[in-house]
Parts: structure tokens; sequence; C-alpha cells
């Protein structure tokens, strides 16, 4: 009887702590959402308004799951905007000839074979990651440019249902089911995990930290797949971009990644997903308020900054808030 009553304790304190995670994880959106819906509330305080924006950030989140494994070992790749782009040109040049497999094989084998170039040249030439991806960046721009001239970028309807409801909801259910598995209960997760850790310590351990790191190039860049084939099936086109603007299409998904990797209340593939609509939300609200375009990436470096400040420091802020408390 004893025993029973200390499982049920137990239990009991478990799912205390469960909702009490899930609570902390969604309030970060749930703030800044109200926060805006009382600046907008003409705006915000509808539900059309959450979908659309659920809906925005469900494109960022499929690109921040495929940097989180890159971003776990410490690697920032620039080139993922840039590879995105042409690997839906490839998609979409396949699908005028096979339909929708040659649409899904096109994106799957053009990315897999950039993300393996990238990650080929990292690791042969040990140049830094950053440099790395700003060298792939330009290059697959201008691969880009031209390869589009080629062909009709425009795709059929078949092809949309990957951009739209409920299709674009199916493949990020899918999609979060493996990299959550992937990331949390397999050899590669761990060993990417260790890592990012302490890479000195893994490895002593006998892990390849350089073959591990090439292998999350090639992950990612199978789900950067999926990523490109759900922007083109949004937009209903891709079109290709110079002079570094492809950057534009990481800046987003990265710092989604980075808050998800901070928030120690959840697991970081949810947390990539709540950073990113967290994101997607003070984007849309920048707009709403009218805010010029130029300062609006000022604006969203600043909460990033501010968020990332405020969990780096929250046991000074902590001890702060107690001699405040004291005085008083």
């Amino acid at each position: 009887m004893v025993e029973r009553r200390v499982f049920m304790q137990k239990d009991s304190r478990n799912i205390q702590g469960m909702v009490r995670r899930i609570l902390f994880t969604a309030a970060l959106p749930a703030v800044v959402y109200l926060g805006l819906g009382c600046l907008r509330p003409d705006i915000y305080f509808q539900g059309s308004t959450f979908i659309m924006l659920f809906t925005q950030s469900i494109s960022y989140t499929l690109v921040g799951w495929a940097m989180v494994f890159g971003m776990s070992v410490g690697l920032f790749d620039f080139s993922v905007g840039s590879r995105i782009i042409l690997a839906g040109l490839a998609a979409v040049h396949m699908s005028a000839f096979f339909g929708v497999p040659g649409f899904v094989l096109g994106a799957f084998a053009a990315s897999l074979i950039m993300a393996a170039l990238t990650g080929g040249v990292y690791a042969v030439f040990r140049i830094p990651s950053i440099i790395t991806g700003f060298a792939a960046l330009l290059i697959f721009e201008s691969l880009a440019t031209i390869y589009q001239k080629q062909f009709d970028v425009i795709v059929s309807d078949k092809i949309k249902v990957f951009g739209m409801a409920p299709g674009i909801y199916i493949v990020a259910a899918v999609v979060f089911v493996i990299v959550y598995l992937v990331f949390n209960h397999t050899k590669f997760g761990y060993q990417i995990k260790a890592i990012g850790g302490n890479e000195g310590v893994a490895r002593s351990m006998g892990i390849n930290s350089m073959r591990l790191k090439v292998m999350t190039y090639i992950i990612g860049g199978g789900f950067l797949a999926v990523a490109a084939m759900v922007k083109v099936g949004y937009a209903g086109t891709m079109m290709g971009v110079t002079s570094m603007q492809s950057m534009s299409q990481c800046f987003t998904p990265m710092m989604g990644v980075m808050i998800g990797m901070y928030l120690s209340s959840c697991n970081p593939v949810v947390g990539v997903f709540i950073g990113e609509l967290a994101i997607t939300i003070v984007s849309s609200g920048l707009v709403a308020l009218g805010i010029e375009s130029r300062l609006q990436n000022v604006v969203v470096g600043i909460f990033l900054l501010a968020f990332i400040g405020m969990k780096e420091n929250r046991g000074r802020l902590a001890g702060l808030w107690k001699k405040e408390g004291k005085a008083a």
C-alpha cells in the first residue's frame, strides 16, 4: 500500500513537471501574440490570423529542423537558402517530365548532392563552416540564376498540394516525428549532442567528429529537400536570386534554432518550432504596426538578443530580484 502511494506521488510529480514544461514552452509565442493583440486587436484577435501565422511558420520550421543537426555541433551554414532555391528549381524542372514523383526525386537528388559537396569541401580543406557556406552560397546562387532560364518555373496544382492545407500540416507532422526520432533516439543523435557538449571529450571516446559533421550536412540536406518542396508548393514557383539575397531564407530559421536550443523547458526539436513561431509572429507584427522594412531586422535582432541574454543571465537576474525583494 505504501509502495503504491509512493508510485502515485512520483507519477503526479512527473505529470506536474510535464505540464509546467509545456506551459513554459508555449508561453513565449503566446506572450508575443497577446502583446501584439493588445496593439492591433482588429488583426490578432481573429482565429484566421493565428492559422495564417502558424502555416507561415511551418516553412521556417522545416528549414530549422534541417539546420538543428549542424548547429548542434557548431556549424553555421549560410548556403542553406541557395541550396533550397536550387533544389526547388530542380524539383520544378523534373515535375514537368515526371509529375509529382519527379518533383520529389528532383528535390532530394539536388539537395543531397549539394549537401554532400558542401560537407565534403568543409571536411577535405578544413575550412571554417561559415566561409564554406558563403563560398557555396555564391556558387549555388549563380547556378540557380542560370538554371531557371532553361524552363518554365510555374508548377501545376498537384505540386501546390505540398504547400497548402492539409498537405503542409501532414508533411510537417511526418518530418517532426522523423527529426525527433533521429535527434533523440539514434546513435547519430547521441553522438552529435556529445560533440556539441564537448568535442574533445567526444573524440577521446572514439567518436569521429569530422565524419559526424559531414553527416549533419547530408542528413540536413534531406530535410532541406522537404523544405524546398513546401516552399515551391506554397509559392507556386521558385525563382533564383543573386548578391547573397538567399541568405534571408536562412537567417530566420537560424534564429529560431537558437531560441529552440536555449529553451531548457523542452526538447530542442520542439523548441525549434516554438522559436520559429515566435519569430514569425514578431515579423508579422512589425508589418502590421507599419514599421519600415529596414528596421524590421533590427527589431527581430533585438528580440533575439534580449531572449538569449535573459536565458544566459537568468541566475544573475534571479539574484538581483531577491536582493530587491529583501531591500523592499
